[in-house]
């Protein structure tokens, strides 16, 4: 009787290995973009929820004060955001900032917020910060201690790039230039400028079509971000320079894919498509169109869809 012995294998052959090795580096590749579009998806999300808290508790501010939080209190430099701390669950913040901090002229008493508030500012709060972008990373220039929009320009200053200060990726809309003055850019004013008060009846051109807040990544960007924002004095920002492919300190801006979330005054949100270009596209349609949603009090109606989704 004759015995056939069998011979098994232990391994995988080379050839094998490699193939089974290719298999899953290309089922990677596939994968690999869906992961990034279901976490930028979910960013986006958070960032929107985030901007809705933002403008409901400007809502509550309005409730109980009788008025919208201002722009910036020009008397102490602290911006809007700070005004909206007890209507975001964030009393313990708030009740560490001195109150004269808050009062707005003509009875406003004390300085500049760095000279007292200094500790609670440094906090980080997660509802002022959009998960797509790195606004916690030390910046090349500086933090900024508080920028606000001027009559046809932009005035701020700076700490030092280390300065441990709370970031955020929202600022409060002033409209086109603020209050200019000026007759062409006040059309387009916006509920937040210096020292403003603004009611929510005052808002005639109707809360759902109008902004309240939006995206900045506070810098330059895409490369080195040369500064970022702090949220006690990060304050308001103008509509003027639109929204370019590129980000600037005086645009809004983020990170998100074509696109840049804003919140309404009526605490919907919506979103705006970047313009074309790498730089402002001046007295375009898209430019009066987006002015108009910025704009308070203009009067003027139009088709928003043709920038926003």
């Amino acid at each position: 009787m004759s015995v056939r012995l069998r011979r098994f294998r232990s391994a995988f052959t080379l050839i094998e290995l490699l193939v089974v090795i290719a298999i899953i580096a290309i089922l990677i590749g596939l994968l690999l973009p869906a992961v990034q579009k279901v976490r930028e998806a979910a960013a986006r999300m958070s960032c929107q929820n985030n901007l809705k808290q933002i403008s409901l508790a400007a809502h509550s501010y309005d409730s109980a004060n009788g008025y919208l939080p201002p722009g910036i209190n020009m008397s102490t430099f602290v911006g809007t955001l700070a005004y909206l701390l007890p209507y975001i669950e964030q009393d313990n913040v708030y009740t560490q900032i001195p109150t004269n901090e808050f009062i707005l002229p003509p009875g406003a008493a004390g300085g500049a917020w760095w000279g007292s508030a200094y500790g609670p500012a440094q906090v980080r709060i997660k509802t002022f910060l959009c998960p797509s972008d790195t606004a916690d990373v030390a910046p090349s220039t500086g933090v900024m201690a508080y920028y606000y929009t001027t009559p046809g320009s932009l005035a701020y200053a700076w700490f030092d790039p280390t300065t441990p200060l709370g970031r955020t990726n929202y600022a409060a809309s002033s409209g086109a230039l603020g209050a200019t003055g000026d007759s062409f850019w006040d059309q387009w004013k916006g509920p937040y400028t210096q020292n403003s008060k603004t009611t929510i009846v005052g808002i005639s051109d109707g809360t759902s079509n109008t902004i309240a807040f939006g995206e900045t990544l506070g810098g330059t960007a895409p490369g080195t971000r040369d500064f970022v924002s702090s949220w006690m004095g990060g304050s308001n920002l103008p509509t003027a320079w639109a929204i370019p492919t590129t980000s600037s300190l005086t645009n809004y801006s983020s990170n998100h894919s074509g696109i840049v979330c804003f919140g309404m005054c009526d605490g919907s949100v919506r979103t705006i498509r970047k313009f074309s270009g790498a730089s402002t596209d001046w007295y375009s349609d898209s430019w009066y169109t987006f002015q108009r949603m910025a704009g308070m009090q203009d009067g003027q109606s139009t088709d928003y869809s043709s920038i926003s989704n």
